[in-house]
């Protein structure tokens, strides 16, 4: 078997959904027609019922991978913020000399 991934433009997968709505054939042979699972062109089906067209647009990875990306980096900020603190002597409880309590 082979480890590679077949992708499809938002165009094919818009098609084969259409394809599928105005075909008076089962979602089992239109797949088979088509050269993909039945449960891929359901779940495409599924996505435009849901979300419409919209779906497959490339804005949604997009956003989706900066989200993660924002994520990661703000993690890292945090621990850095710690460190520092920690190298400063803020932590909650620790006294520095000269000042009141």
């Amino acid at each position: 078997m082979s480890g590679k991934r077949r992708k499809f433009d938002r165009d094919y997968k818009l098609s084969a959904v259409r394809l599928l709505e105005s075909s008076e054939e089962t979602l089992e042979q239109v797949s088979r027609g088509l050269g993909i699972s039945s449960s891929m062109l359901r779940r495409w089906r599924n996505q435009i019922r849901q979300r419409g067209p919209e779906s497959f647009s490339e804005s949604g990875r997009t956003e989706r991978s900066e989200v993660l990306r924002l994520r990661r980096e703000n993690k890292d900020l945090r621990r850095q913020l710690e460190f520092l603190k920690k190298t400063l002597g803020f932590e909650a409880g620790v006294k520095r000399k000269g000042t009141k309590p």
